[in-house]
Order: C-alpha cells, then structure tokens, then sequence
C-alpha cells in the first residue's frame, strides 16, 4: 500500500467553495430530444481566453487552440499574411520578428510549464503502467447511466430521494467487477464510506493528503475525467440559475472516493512495473505558450474579416422604394444566408430579412420548450389533434432505448420491423416533424393554463413585428420560414434542428406567429400601438428542410383565396432558390459531378440513408454574426458562413433592439461557434467521437464502443471531411454590427455577460458605421480601435478597404 501524505484537515467552508467554483466551469450538455450547440468555455467566459486555455488545457488534459503546425500551414496556403501577422502582433505586444520566424520553421514556439493536477489513480498507472484510472471512470459511468435513466426507459428504479453519490455507494458496496479486476478490498472500502457526499469529500481530501493549493486543480481533473456525465448534470443548476453544484458535487464525491480507493488499494506489482518517474511527472512537461497560438488565430482571423467586410456594400442614401412583392423572414441560422441570396435574385421586389428562428414566441409545445436555452418558455400550447396511438416506429424507438431488449427488438418485431424500415425510407410514416407542420392548436384561452390571452398576443405581436424592423412597409405576402433538419439513424439529429427553438424544428413557432399576426383581433390591436398593417398582408408560415434545401409553405388553407396567384408565384421563386443552393452544396457533399436534375433526389435520399454519416455540413464553417439592414450585405456571396440579422439603428432609438440582439442571438451564435471551434480543434474532449462507434445511452446522449464517458460536443464526421480533414475552420464569432461605438458600448456596459465574452477574447465586435464606411474594432486594451489606422481622427476608411492594412 503506498504511503498516503499527512495533511490538516481542510475547512468544510474552503473545501464547498472550492466544489463550487470547479463545478461552475462544467458547460451544461442538454439530452439527445432536447440536443443544443453548448459553448464548452461557458464556465470561463470571465477569463481572458489565453489564460482560459491554459487551465482548460492542463486540467482535461485538451487543446483550446489549434496546434502551431495547423497554423504553419495555413501561412503556407496564404491564408494570412505578413502584414496580418504585424498587426496582430503589434495588439498583443509580441514580437513580430520572432512570430515570423516560428512559422517559417527556423525558431520553436516559446513553452510553459504544465501545471495540471492528476488523479492518484493516474499516478498509479503512470507509475505501474496499469489502467485504474479508466476502469474505475467506466465503473462510474456505467452508474451515472443506471441511474440517471431512472433504471432505463420502461424499468425504473425506486427513487428514495438521497441522490447519485449515496446510489453509487449502495452499488458499490455489492459491486464485485473492480475486485474482480484485481482492486481487493473494494467492496470493504466501500462499506467503511460516509453516507453524505460532502463529508465524503473531505474524508477523502484528509486521507490523500491533498494541499490546499492544489485542491481545485485536483477537482476538475477529477471532473474532466467524466466530462460528460459531469455536464450532463450541470444542466439541472444552470438552467435554474442555481449558483450551487447541484448533483455535480455527488459525482465529484464518488470520483474523489474512487480514487482514494486505487491510491489504497491498487497492488503494486501489476503488469507494467515502477518506471521511477514519480507521481509528478506531468508537473515537469511544457507546451507550446496559448499566448503566442492566440497571435496566429488573431492574424488568421484579421484575414478572414477583412475579405468579409470587403464584400460589404457602403451605406445606402434614403430612397422611396416600392412596396415588396414579398418580405420573406428567415431564421439568423448559416444555412438559411445561401437561399436567401439565390431567392433575391429570382424576381425584383423580394426582400429578405434574418431573425432569430423561434420567431419571437417563446412557447411550451406539448411539454417542450421552443425558445432559445437563454430564455424561459412564455406561453403554453397543446395540440387539438387526438394522441397517435401504437405505431410500429414508436415502439421500435421505446425498445431502442429500453435495457435488454435493445439486443432483440429486431427479432421481437420481425417482419413488421421490416415495414417500419422500408416506410422510414420512403417516408411514408410520418415523423413528428411532420404532425408539427399540420397539428392543430388554439390561440384562445382553453382555462386549463394553455392557450394565449389577447393582450399576451398583442404585446407577442409588437414584439415581433419591432424586432423584425417591420415598421411600415408590408408585402402582401410575408413569409415565416422555420428550419428543420432530416437525417435518419443519428442521435443528434436534433443538432440539425433549430438552436433557437431549443434544438427543435421551427414549424410549429412559425405557424403561432402567423397566427398571432393573423389574428383580426391583434390587427384590431395594432393599430392602437403604432402599426398599420395593410388588410391585404398575410403572414404565411413555412419551414425550410436544410437537408435537401426545400421550402414547405404551411397552412396555405387559412390564406385569402385572393393571394392564390401571390403563392403560386412564390413557390416557383423557393424550388429555383432551392435548386440553386443545391448545386452550390453538392462539391462540399461529394455531389459535385451529379446532374443537377438529379440533385433534388440525391439530397432527399441522403436524409433517408440509416448508413449516412453526413446527411448534411449543418452550421459547419460558420464564423461571422452580422447585425444590419440587408443592404449592406445583399448581393454579398457569404459562403453559407455568417448568421444575418436584421437591425436598422435608426428605429432602435432606446438601443433595446441591439441590446436583445446581442443579449440573446448574438450569444447564442456563440455558443455555436465556440461548439464547432472545440469540437475540430479537439474532438476527443469537446467532441463525441466517431459516429460510426456511437452507442445510445438510453434518450440521455452517447457513448464510444461498449461504455466509458457520456459524449458532448458534435461528431468527428460534423467537422471533418472524409479523409480526417478539418472541414470547419476554427475561427472565433467575428461579430459585425452596423451601430455607432458608443452605443455598443452603451449595451456592454449593461450587459456584463455579453461585456465578457468580448473583452475576453471569445467573440471578436467591430462596428460598422450606419452613415458611412468607417469600421472599429473593440479590443480588450484600447477600447474602440479604427480598423486600418491608429488614429481616431483620421479620415474614415471605406469599407472595402477597412481592413487593408490590417
């Protein structure tokens, strides 16, 4: 047994605090129904990013920021240049000279130190070249499984209120696996536990001999060794704006248990033998410094914006302009920026406009909320369809998930199994995608808590008509176009979906906001608060399937008769923009050298293929958030890579439309990136690994192989090509808004957590100036910065040019 240090015992209220502040930089991962892009750096947002990256890169052992050779290459490639390099060095105070040098290969990147904490149990295998430290992480897992699936999806456990830790403990106490695997004693370790987690924790601490000044950094390499469980149960606290730990102080304590028994009980003759290193080994390793990486992303980035801002229009001069034939509303989403610039070009008169997706209605449908994970549902509404009854797909998808009979379920069902398959793949049984676009629900108050109030309506209806910058003109036609995505036999399936309606298909919000701005009370209402919209304007609801890139229109029934020839038009305008972004698709999805009469088939069978990896890129890619009028990016080919919402500073004379922008949809953009950025960065702690190995853990999320660690993050095959590739570029949020500095500002200083996010370094905010081309960028030191110069009183920079010289 080896020797155990001696140590004062820690004070309880140190020891809490400790848990608290390790537990607060866990992201929270939401279930695989409920799937949504999580920022992985949530917990460190107040931390300036190189700092961040050096405590998240030693405690879990990861990489926040590419490696120097990716950034070698892509110096190579010309990606960026010299003079980028010279500007983002002269920000940071580094030495261009020497960053030059580091690229060209002819000097090392500078190092660090590692600071990292490890286990006792990665002491132990480092030292006798054992595996404890992953057998007793897969012994856990296997528990968090158990139990947080309550027993599994039809068996349950009984549920006597004491929590994970105490659960565990039970377990433990007859589990024989970890003797059987050579920890004699186990099951007497166990019996000897305290009953309560937060006295386990600081018995544990006490018998290792854990110094002060290490117990956080020994917390979260505990943590970071269940990453994902650990995630999944911040969820619960973060959602209830709960500063406390909630379960995660239960899982910190089995960890600390788990480890305290290898550190006593592991034999020290195992299969490898004592390598003399000691246990400190990883103390004494460097890495390349995260303060010089952070140049290079810097440079890379300058680049990148500076071809973005390129492609801006200047400011337009006021003009009477003609009504729109029709105004059609998409979500902010990447994917929606390609068909609105191909819908544009099919006739004079449409007009686009990007919105967060979720329209503006935050609702509660049938018990799940559609709104961003930011906000709470306001309102509730329930289907007046009669509840479908058994149906092959359903109990294929209770059985799937279900303990035993998950190995079976194919031989219990035979044949009709079959037919469930052979219906999926012609899509002759309809999905719950599908009833979303038809169901039908009631605006009134049905006095059972569903339902919306007129004034709830009215005030819904102002709200979205404001945020939209729909003021005065209306088409005849205006068009709500949720998104949805479609792919068969992939568990995230609802990353595909809409972040902004809580990693659900759109159609439902689309339809109650048409509704609500149908509804001739509303329009009765409306007129009182400053809105004249025309009799003859119909909203019209319609979801966009980013698989296949086509545009269903929904509840074409409840328009006038007299808009016919106005829909038959505009269905025409969707199929040639749908066929347009089809083509420009195609090369990413290996289509390129298809027909393109065949494509629409193609794209279609792609979301019906159970075998197919990557039905669709998704968000891949993305890395600009522009918030202006259109005109300052229409006609601009933005490569499916920026979300695009609309903001006319001059109808915001409060700035609360920019403060909810970049309070809510701005943030949410965010949390994208910074998902796709960690996930191709390093997708064995941030991702969830290869699909092709994914095992369901029950409707809870996935694992690789036959167990281990819960899985956050997007697949490797999201955002890497088919060869290994990075597909997605990992570039920070490059977020542009059209606004005088002085009003972000204004917005920063009483958003803290947006303040964050840009003075640390997670988003890059540059301002664009609504009465002509000058350009800022916000930088943590300076402040507002004039892109090109040095000067605040130089003249101003055109916009093409904003960032030459950068």
């Amino acid at each position: 047994m080896p020797e155990i240090l001696q140590a004062q015992k820690p004070e309880a209220a140190d020891v809490q605090a400790d848990v608290s502040r390790v537990c607060k930089r866990i992201p929270p991962l939401w279930d695989l129904r409920n799937y949504v892009a999580v920022n992985p750096f949530l917990g460190f947002s107040s931390r300036p990013l190189a700092e961040a990256a050096r405590e998240i890169g030693d405690g879990l052992n990861a990489r926040v920021l590419p490696g120097l050779d990716y950034y070698r290459s892509r110096w190579i490639q010309g990606d960026f240049s010299k003079g980028d390099l010279e500007q983002a060095a002269g920000r940071s105070g580094h030495d261009a000279a020497m960053l030059l040098a580091i690229l060209k290969g002819r000097a090392d990147c500078p190092k660090r130190p590692c600071s990292a904490v490890p286990t006792f149990a990665q002491r132990h295998d480092r030292r006798f070249g054992t595996e404890w430290n992953d057998a007793v992480i897969r012994q856990i897992a296997r528990w968090c499984a158990v139990y947080l699936s309550g027993g599994g999806a039809s068996w349950k456990l009984p549920d006597d209120g004491r929590g994970l830790y105490a659960s565990w403990v039970d377990a433990a106490r007859v589990d024989r696996s970890l003797e059987i695997a050579g920890l004699s004693g186990w099951r007497a370790f166990a019996r000897s536990l305290p009953e309560d987690p937060d006295r386990a924790i600081a018995q544990m601490l006490l018998k290792l001999g854990v110094p002060d000044s290490t117990r956080e950094g020994y917390f979260y390499s505990l943590l970071g060794g269940l990453y994902g469980w650990a995630s999944f149960l911040r969820r619960a606290p973060w959602a209830g704006g709960d500063d406390g730990p909630g379960a995660l102080a239960d899982l910190l304590a089995i960890r600390i248990c788990a480890d305290a028994a290898v550190a006593g009980l592991a034999p020290t003759d195992g299969p490898g033998s004592d390598s003399g290193t000691g246990d400190d080994q990883a103390d004494r390793a460097e890495v390349d410094d995260e303060s010089v990486r952070l140049v290079f992303q810097e440079a890379l980035e300058d680049a990148f914006t500076r071809r973005l801002l390129g492609t801006l229009s200047p400011a337009p001069k006021p003009s009477a302009r003609p009504r729109p034939m029709v105004q059609a509303v998409f979500c902010i989403d990447v994917r929606s920026e390609p068909l609105r610039r191909h819908l544009e070009v099919q006739a004079d008169g449409i007009e686009t406009r990007g919105f967060a997706g979720f329209f503006g209605v935050s609702l509660d449908w049938q018990d799940s909320a559609r709104c961003p994970v930011l906000l709470k549902p306001g309102v509730s509404l329930a289907s007046g369809d009669p509840a479908p009854g058994l149906s092959i797909p359903g109990t294929v998808k209770t059985l799937q998930v279900a303990p035993a009979a998950a190995f079976s379920f194919v031989e219990l069902l035979g044949v009709a199994y079959g037919l469930g398959l052979a219906g999926d793949a012609l899509t002759a049984v309809p999905g719950p995608r599908d009833r979303e676009a038809t169901a039908r629900f009631n605006l009134e108050p049905d006095g059972r808590g569903g339902g919306i109030a007129l004034d709830v309506r009215l005030d819904m209806a102002c709200g979205i008509l404001k945020n939209m910058g729909l003021r005065k003109t209306f088409a005849r036609v205006v068009l709500l176009c949720g998104h949805t995505g479609r792919c068969s036999n992939n568990p995230h399936a609802a990353g595909l979906d809409c972040g902004a309606c809580g990693g659900h298909g759109g159609a439902i919000n689309a339809r109650v906001a048409a509704a609500i701005l149908n509804d001739p009370q509303v329009r009765e209402g409306l007129t009182t608060r400053g809105w004249r919209v025309p009799a003859d304007t119909h909203f019209l609801p319609a979801v966009h399937d980013t698989t296949a890139d086509v545009v269903t229109l929904l509840d074409e029934d409840q328009a006038p008769p007299y808009h016919a020839p106005d829909l038959q038009r505009l269905r025409g305008w969707l199929a040639g923009a749908g066929a347009a972004v089809r083509a420009e698709r195609a090369p990413s999805l290996g289509l390129g050298s298809a027909p393109l009469t065949l494509l629409d088939r193609l794209f279609r069978r792609r979301s019906r293929d159970s075998s197919e990896v990557r039905p669709e890129w998704a968000l891949a890619r993305n890395a600009a958030f522009v918030a202006a009028r259109r005109d300052r990016t229409r006609g601009a080919d933005l490569q499916g890579r920026a979300f695009l919402h609309e903001y006319d500073a001059a109808t915001d004379p409060d700035d609360s439309i920019l403060t909810l922008i970049l309070a809510a949809p701005m943030v949410v953009a965010s949390w994208i990136n910074l998902q796709y950025f960690a996930s191709t960065v390093d997708n064995r702690v941030f991702g969830c690994g290869t699909k092709t190995l994914h095992n369901r853990v029950g409707d809870l999320g996935v694992d690789l192989g036959n167990g281990g660690d819960l899985r956050t993050g997007l697949a490797a095959q999201s955002v890497h090509g088919a060869d290994g590739r990075w597909y997605h570029e990992p570039l920070r949020l490059q977020v542009v808004v059209e606004a005088e500095p002085a009003r972000i500002e204004g917005v920063l200083s009483n958003q803290p957590g947006v303040r964050d996010l840009v003075q640390n370094g997670w988003v890059r905010l540059f301002a664009l100036d609504p009465q002509g081309s000058c350009v800022w960028l916000r930088t943590p030191d300076e402040g507002w910065r004039r892109v090109g110069d040095h000067d605040p009183a130089t003249v101003p920079v055109p916009v093409g040019e904003a960032l030459a010289a950068v």
